[in-house]
């Protein structure tokens, strides 16, 4: 039989609501085959991010050791690093880690580019996988060629130890060495201002190294403590003799060598003004006397060579030496 009733009316498309759209090549409009491929290209992308996410961190985690050493390319070699206060001059070990650092200290009208200029020593320190840091003295006064330390702590002057020991911090930062393993050493009036340091702040540094220079007098009636010393001098120094002399028509006057190490043995708690018994040396060209009777964290010695007024040959080595025996690396 026909069915006779009737067919319902189709219902008519509703007209969709006027609202923005989006324009341009890419536009995508809700549910068209685009969109589908985005959400699964977006889907594929999450799950690689989840597996590489580790390795990513670790590549990170294992480059982070050398961050100091790419910030130390900032201001390597020739190039100065500023801070606020003078400059100064480093140069890493030739594989980029450095164990620790000496800070060299410029003579009477030198520079730190002069000391980094000095390849010899350079190489000689860097070789044994310290950095070599050269810090800036100020401009001579009266404007003489080249820098000076204000190794008399003259209050119009700048504050040398401060700014020693910022270049440490800073250059420590830079070349990732530990800042508590840094040898502080100088020649001539560098080394004036390396025993200023050595006496009155022997904290700041691990060791110290003087060449050829002294404290000025009038001497310190005492020095702050313990100290670790490695002193070198020219048999034959007629510029800072080991006696000391006057300078500058008598203005300035060099102290005495051995009053100024007499000063150190009294603030290090040392048993006896004379040298060990088995303390004397002789070796490598060097006359040496040394002081370990002494407190907790105290070292002397006295090296002599029979040159003049210079860093002999073979200094850095034997400085590295005796410094690796008071500061082991753990």
């Amino acid at each position: 039989m026909r069915d006779d009733r009737p067919t319902p009316p189709r219902r008519a498309r509703q007209p969709r609501a006027p609202g923005p759209r989006a324009r341009g090549p890419f536009a995508l409009r809700p549910g068209t085959r685009g969109q589908r491929r985005v959400i699964r290209a977006l889907r594929l992308l999450r799950m690689l991010l989840r597996g590489f996410g580790a390795a990513v961190l670790l590549a990170i985690a294992l480059a982070a050791p050398q961050a100091g050493r790419l910030a130390a390319q900032d201001c390597a070699g020739a190039e100065a690093c500023s801070l606020p206060g003078g400059t100064y001059f480093a140069e890493a070990p030739p594989d980029g880690v450095a164990r620790g650092a000496v800070m060299f200290l410029h003579g009477y009208g030198g520079s730190g580019a002069g000391e980094i200029g000095n390849r010899a020593m350079v190489e000689a320190v860097t070789a044994q996988g310290y950095a070599f840091v050269a810090p800036d003295g100020m401009p001579r006064p009266g404007g003489g060629q080249g820098n000076s330390w204000n190794a008399q702590a003259d209050p119009a002057g700048r504050d040398d130890i401060a700014f020693l020991d910022a270049v440490a911090q800073d250059a420590a930062a830079r070349f990732g060495f530990p800042r508590e393993r840094v040898l502080a050493a100088g020649f001539s009036g560098g080394a004036m201002m390396v025993w200023r340091l050595a006496c009155d702040r022997p904290e700041r540094f691990a060791a110290y190294a003087p060449v050829a220079g002294l404290l000025w007098r009038p001497l310190p009636g005492r020095c702050a403590g313990p100290v670790r010393l490695l002193h070198t001098h020219g048999w034959a120094d007629p510029v800072v003799p080991l006696e000391g002399r006057a300078v500058a028509g008598g203005a300035l006057v060099q102290g005495d060598l051995f009053a100024g190490l007499a000063l150190l043995r009294r603030a290090s708690g040392c048993t006896a003004d004379a040298p060990d018994r088995e303390g004397y040396t002789d070796e490598g060209g060097f006359l040496g006397r040394r002081w370990s009777a002494c407190a907790p964290g105290a070292a002397l010695e006295l090296l002599l060579h029979g040159g003049g007024h210079a860093v002999p040959a073979g200094w850095a080595p034997r400085a590295l030496a005796w410094f690796g025996k008071q500061t082991p690396a753990e």
